[in-house]
C-alpha cells in the first residue's frame, strides 16, 4: 500500500469517527453530511473529496480539522471508559466494606465524575 493511500485510508477512518455510526436509513451522502455540521470549518464537498480520494493529502487543512475533531471524540470515549472503570472498582469496594473503604470511594467517585465530565468544579 503506498503512503498515498494509507494516507486517504486513514482519512476515511476519522472521517467515520466523526460521522458515527450508519443508521439503518442513512445513505452514504447522508452519513457525511453529518460531519460538517460537528466540523463547522468544513463543507460537505470538502468531506466527500476526502472521502472519494480527490483530496489525497493528509496534511490538508480539512483532513486535520476532521483529525482534531475525531481525537476529540476518541478523547471523549477513552475517559468514558476510564470512567466506569472507577465506578466498578468503588462498588467493589463498597461492596466489599464500605465504612473501612468510605474516603476510597469518594475519592473514586469524585474523579470518576470530573473524568465523565460531570462534575466542572
Amino acid at each position: 500500500m503506498s503512503e498515498n493511500q494509507s494516507g486517504v485510508k486513514n482519512v476515511r477512518r476519522e472521517i467515520a469517527m466523526v460521522a458515527g455510526p450508519k443508521d439503518w436509513g442513512d445513505t452514504r451522502e447522508s452519513w457525511l453530511g453529518r460531519v460538517p455540521r460537528k466540523v463547522k470549518t468544513v463543507s460537505f464537498r470538502t468531506v466527500k473529496a476526502l472521502w472519494y480520494g480527490e483530496i489525497s493529502d493528509p496534511e490538508h487543512w480539512a483532513a486535520r480539522d476532521i483529525r482534531r475533531e475525531a481525537e476529540l471524540i476518541q478523547a471523549r470515549q477513552e475517559a468514558a471508559e476510564l470512567a466506569s472503570q472507577y465506578q466498578q472498582i468503588a462498588g467493589g469496594m463498597r461492596a466489599t466494606d464500605t465504612d473501612f473503604y468510605r474516603t476510597e470511594i469518594d475519592r473514586l467517585e469524585r474523579i470518576a465524575r470530573i473524568i465523565g465530565g460531570l462534575d466542572r468544579t
